[in-house]
């Protein structure tokens, strides 16, 4: 029995005969009608590694499925080859597969062939740009996994789940996010990839890719916050001389505030970087030239260098003291802590030339309070997120606060004139039962309350007298 390769197939016949591996398989669902199944598509792959999409359309599916699994090797004949065309086309290949009503699919046993158990199709990084907003090939992506968001919903009916990955193993800053939509979001559990147990590299197959907003401009950490990003730039928004003169509750453990001001210095007291533990991101100190950590009680290979970054902003009415840990002073610099490092000269214990250049540069920090500055009332506030503002945010910002002050006054107003209204007239009238003198409004219920309290003592003044 003669077999095809893959790359032999053309759109001349339709009596094919094929040795492949099912390397992915997915429904590909209508999620506009109710996740509807419209095919179960698959890559597939042959001894040359050499890859192709085959589709089964869903009134054919049930003939199938039973022979079909990821990992299976499977012996098809009878298929229709059709050009690949249209957009999102999952590998870059010339032909398609679409398996016909006299299609038949033997499953045989893996040890028999010398077939790859997986195929991808990684990028070169100078293509990547040629594929922004470009859907006709969908890309596979690799990097090691260094950051994974919540489940967010997005609008009214759609969820998503973000992944940060680095994707060059030479330079930190290289990273990319990786945003899983509906059941791929919700079926990737944060719980099964603890960070003591890492790293974890991660491959993820059929991206697309696609520039940033340009008109809101932010530089996050993940958190998982549902709120959109033209509200958490104002979420409980404060000037510094507000933030340090509030009074907070005692029952409030941590509490997030958004703060606009000008890094006007780089603090440098505590230094701009610190050594840590590459499990549990804590502080490590050498002691004869070994790294141990306190916390996980052994020895750090593969110390890391981290971001801790303390700057002094003002605004119009006061100055503070806010820390830029790890993550967002990353994003902020676009860079590592260990490559600004490796690029100083042994003793050189100045801040770097990139830190210094954020000095007299206007952010939007959201801070995150905490018993820390709450109850015991240090400064030195954790940055979360980094907003560059958005002046016409800003001015629509002020009108509407603007517009709400000058509502509550109003309101303010009316209600008093309503009080002075209403102690002027004579609304007076006796009362049914007992001729007590009441008014409309809050006196009335007042003297309600006053009556039955009245006749309660009396009530009571009379048992105690009889048991006396």
């Amino acid at each position: 029995m003669s077999y095809s390769l893959l790359s032999d197939l053309d759109t001349t016949r339709d009596d094919w005969l094929v040795k492949v591996r099912v390397c992915r398989i997915w429904e590909f669902k209508n999620y506009k009608r109710s996740k509807e199944m419209i095919s179960l598509d698959m890559i597939i792959i042959d001894e040359k590694g050499t890859l192709v999409h085959a589709v089964i359309w869903k009134n054919q599916v049930n003939r199938f499925r039973a022979n079909l699994a990821e990992g299976s090797v499977i012996i098809i004949r009878n298929f229709m080859v059709a050009e690949s065309m249209g957009e999102y086309r999952p590998v870059q290949s010339d032909v398609k597969i679409t398996f016909l009503r006299i299609a038949a699919i033997q499953k045989i046993k893996d040890d028999t062939v010398n077939i790859p158990k997986n195929g991808f199709q990684f990028i070169r990084p100078n293509i990547v740009c040629s594929r922004v907003n470009n859907n006709t090939y969908l890309s596979d992506v690799v990097g090691c996994l260094c950051g994974i968001g919540d489940l967010e919903s997005v609008g009214s009916k759609w969820k998503k789940r973000d992944l940060h990955i680095l994707t060059d193993p030479e330079d930190r800053s290289a990273k990319a996010k990786i945003t899983l939509w509906e059941d791929y979001g919700e079926g990737f559990y944060p719980y099964l990839f603890p960070p003591e147990s890492g790293p974890y590299i991660v491959i993820v197959t059929a991206t697309t890719f696609a520039t940033k907003p340009v008109h809101i401009q932010t530089i996050e950490s993940s958190n998982g916050s549902n709120i959109p990003i033209a509200e958490a730039m104002f979420q409980n928004r404060m000037t510094i001389t507000k933030l340090l003169d509030s009074d907070w509750s005692y029952d409030i453990e941590e509490c997030f505030v958004t703060l606009r001001a000008q890094i006007s210095q780089i603090d440098t007291y505590f230094g701009w970087h610190y050594i840590s533990c590459n499990l549990c991101n804590k502080k490590i100190e050498p002691k004869d030239g070994v790294y141990t950590c306190k916390k996980c009680e052994k020895e750090c290979d593969f110390p890391l260098v981290r971001y801790k970054i303390h700057i002094k902003v003002k605004d119009n009415g006061g100055k503070t003291t806010l820390v830029l840990f790890n993550g967002v002073a990353e994003t902020l610099l676009d860079t590592s802590a260990s490559k600004l490092v490796n690029q100083m000269s042994k003793g050189d214990t100045h801040v770097p030339s990139l830190i210094e250049s954020l000095c007299g540069k206007d952010f939007i920090f959201k801070l995150k309070l905490t018993n820390f500055n709450l109850k015991e009332g240090l400064e030195n506030y954790t940055v979360t997120q980094v907003f560059v503002p958005d002046e016409e945010l800003e001015l629509q910002h002020c009108i509407n606060k603007e517009k709400k002050e000058k509502l509550k006054m109003e309101v303010m107003q009316n209600s008093h004139m309503q009080k002075a209204g209403g102690s002027n007239t004579n609304n007076s009238e006796e009362h049914p039962d007992n001729g007590e003198w009441t008014s409309n409004g809050n006196t009335r219920v007042y003297a309600r309350r006053l009556i039955k309290k009245r006749k309660r003592l009396i009530h009571l003044d009379g048992e105690s007298d009889g048991d006396t």
